[in-house]
């Protein structure tokens, strides 16, 4: 059984606009699954203002070639590598900071082509969702605003959607911290409580795969 609807936050946006090489298969899978019926995808509109502001600080080509140019010059000091062995393995350091910086000067687009997605529902917080985070944060979850703002928005939206007949809905998360399990899968009671209150299902990946077994009071209480 799939959910008629699946909820997506902001490492679904950075791995859909991340640069080419670094983009991840699934997350443009689940996108295709929305655009071929399978489900309805919804995204809190703040988790692309969070993308933009993640992706040039998590991808910054020089800071993530420049461990291996401290090893290529220490191989070459050392009598490690030929220099022409470093000289070429420069060259390729600096061919792919430069597609990486050029790759990111197209994440702007990429966010704005994202958001008028047919298949997209982004959706704007509301006065009910920036109560609920307010009442999410008298709670001991130890979440970051950020995040706290994201779960609101979910839960909300969620029962938006519960009262226009859906059953349940999913949500594909891999940031821990909104995870409903710990690292060791123990539940987090507050964080598993909400989602089920809320009739939320959550993923641990991108792939929504079929769920054989859920909460009988989802479907006795509609």
């Amino acid at each position: 059984m799939k959910p008629q609807a699946v909820f997506v936050e902001t490492n679904w946006v950075v791995d859909i606009v991340a640069p080419a090489h670094l983009q991840s298969q699934q997350a443009s899978q689940l996108l295709s699954l929305a655009e071929a019926g399978e489900f309805e995808l919804y995204l809190p509109a703040i988790c692309l203002t969070e993308a933009r502001e993640t992706i040039p600080r998590r991808f910054t080509p020089r800071s993530r070639s420049e461990d291996l140019r401290k090893f290529v010059k220490w191989a070459k000091t050392a009598g490690k590598l030929t220099t022409e062995d470093a000289n070429a393995a420069f060259r390729v350091f600096n061919q792919f900071d430069g597609l990486v910086a050029n790759e990111l000067t197209k994440v702007p687009e990429r966010l704005i082509s994202l958001a008028k997605h047919p298949n997209l529902n982004v959706f704007p917080l509301s006065e009910s969702m920036l109560e609920r985070q307010v009442s999410i944060g008298a709670m001991d979850t130890s979440l970051k605003p950020y995040d706290m703002a994201v779960l609101a928005a979910i839960l909300v939206r969620a029962e938006d959607l519960q009262q226009q007949g859906y059953s349940w809905v999913g949500f594909c998360e891999l940031d821990s911290d909104l995870q409903p399990w710990d690292k060791n899968g123990v539940l987090k009671p507050i964080l598993s409580d909400l989602y089920k209150a809320s009739r939320i299902w959550v993923y641990r990946d991108f792939l929504v795969e079929d769920v054989d077994e859920l909460p009988q009071i989802w479907f006795s209480s509609t």
